[in-house]
């Protein structure tokens, strides 16, 4: 999946190339990854310093690709067998390349050299391979999941308990409600920010009020829409009514997931729903003319998602790591991504990226751990969830993400009239499409 970090380089880095090794270089490996931290180049070279020095006679070209891009680059390589020895791939890209026979299997001996299904987050882990097939052809990476980031001096000044704010939908928009407008030094702040048809993340950021709701994406049997249903209806209208209801104000809804976190820093919003990453942006000096940020580590704090009806889950997702079937040099290639699998490398990773590792034993890493929001966040997203592992979700995605982000233009009249029932109208077009989609995957 597009890891929201990815926004840092928006321009992206046009697959810049470089090559670390010692001296000796008997066999070369490319490697292509994602633009995930602000220096990537510079991370990786930092990042692959013990693996060259344990393996002298190594050459590790990396190749940086933006997210925008990167489907089409992968894709086409996974078509003409003319790519890298290792890849990074979202997770919910992993079916689809590998459905195309472009992936080399992992045997139970290579997983197990990494710890297995036990080492890693279930969620992540289960990314590795589609969901009706055992078969294993990456290994997890990092993670992204979600939780709520509130204002602790707002909610003291509007005499909330969070405890309460965060239990429920039904409490949840209470606390929106007595927060909304409340003054800190003479600023107004709105009670929550959310990005609307203009972010990347329409989709992830419905996921976990649709799943709480006793909703999904797909139809248990995998093979149809199921974003038309009366649980994900309800979820969709009840997340849009804080728009419709001025709780989120009109003008988040043109901005996107940068933006909105942005203004949290700020003071616009009380409340923002997003990932880590906001935790080593917090703690990385920023010079802005001389202006501070509103927020600091002092004033605030970390909550789950308000439980519906059927729980308070998250969306969990990130990348894997997986080994290209033209690859030349398999066996160096594993030891490659054996190595980027380990403890240390995803806790160092964890630290320049400011996304989780996947690991359960870096996740949980005392020098991670030590940041009290961090472990704040990591005991919020243990009921986290990613989307079914199916070929033909990236089409997929695209169809919701269109017409998700379509709900928006009804909340601001600028697209029909808003209400629940225009909203189920407008998800059945929406599963209808969908459905031809998944057709045409399978």
């Amino acid at each position: 999946m597009k890891p929201v970090a990815a926004r840092i380089l928006a321009a992206g880095l046009l697959a810049a190339s470089l090559g670390w090794a010692s001296a000796a270089r008997s066999a070369e490996l490319n490697l292509w990854v994602m633009s995930t931290t602000e220096q990537q180049q510079q991370d990786m070279r930092e990042l692959l310093k013990p693996f060259l020095a344990a393996n002298p006679s190594l050459r590790v070209n990396v190749t940086v690709l933006n997210w925008e891009s990167a489907w089409t680059k992968i894709t086409a390589a996974a078509a003409s067998g003319q790519g890298p020895d290792v890849l990074e791939l979202g997770t919910t890209w992993v079916p689809a390349i590998s459905s195309m026979g472009a992936l080399e299997q992992l045997s139970d001996s290579q997983q197990n050299e990494v710890g297995g299904a036990k080492a890693f987050f279930p969620v992540m882990w289960g990314t590795t391979h589609r969901h009706d097939d055992t078969k294993t052809f990456a290994i997890p990476w990092y993670a992204d999941a979600r939780a709520a980031f509130y204002r602790t001096d707002v909610f003291k000044k509007a005499g909330i308990d969070a405890r309460d704010a965060f239990a429920n939908w039904g409490s949840f928009k209470q606390a929106m409600q007595k927060v909304n407008g409340t003054e800190i030094n003479g600023k107004k702040i709105a009670a929550l920010g959310y990005p609307g048809k203009n972010d990347w993340n329409v989709v992830h950021n419905m996921a976990p009020w649709i799943w709480n709701a006793g909703g999904d994406m797909l139809t248990a049997d995998r093979k149809k829409s199921g974003i038309n249903s009366t649980e994900s209806v309800q979820a969709i209208v009840y997340y849009t009514s804080f728009a419709a209801e001025g709780l989120v104000p009109k003008s988040a809804l043109e901005k996107d997931s940068g933006q909105i976190e942005s203004g949290f820093f700020n003071g616009q919003y009380a409340v923002i729903f997003t990932g880590p990453w906001i935790l080593r942006q917090m703690a990385t000096p920023k010079a802005k003319g001389g202006q501070l940020e509103t927020v600091t580590a002092s004033n605030f704090a970390i909550a789950p998602y308000p439980a519906g009806l059927k729980g308070n889950q998250t969306f969990f997702s990130g990348s894997d790591l997986a080994i290209m079937k033209s690859s030349k040099n398999k066996a160096e290639a594993w030891k490659l991504l054996a190595y980027l699998a380990g403890r240390e490398p995803q806790v160092q990773f964890s630290k320049m990226s400011g996304m989780l590792p996947a690991r359960l034993d870096s996740a949980n890493d005392p020098a991670l751990m030590a940041n009290p929001h961090y472990a704040q966040f990591i005991a919020q997203v243990k009921n986290g969830r990613h989307y079914p592992s199916i070929p033909g979700w990236g089409p997929l995605e695209s169809v919701y993400l269109k017409n998700l982000g379509s709900m928006f233009d009804m909340v601001g009249g600028l697209k029909g009239k808003y209400s629940p029932l225009a909203i189920k109208q407008a998800m059945d077009a929406t599963a209808q499409e969908a459905d031809q989609v998944l057709y045409s995957a399978r």
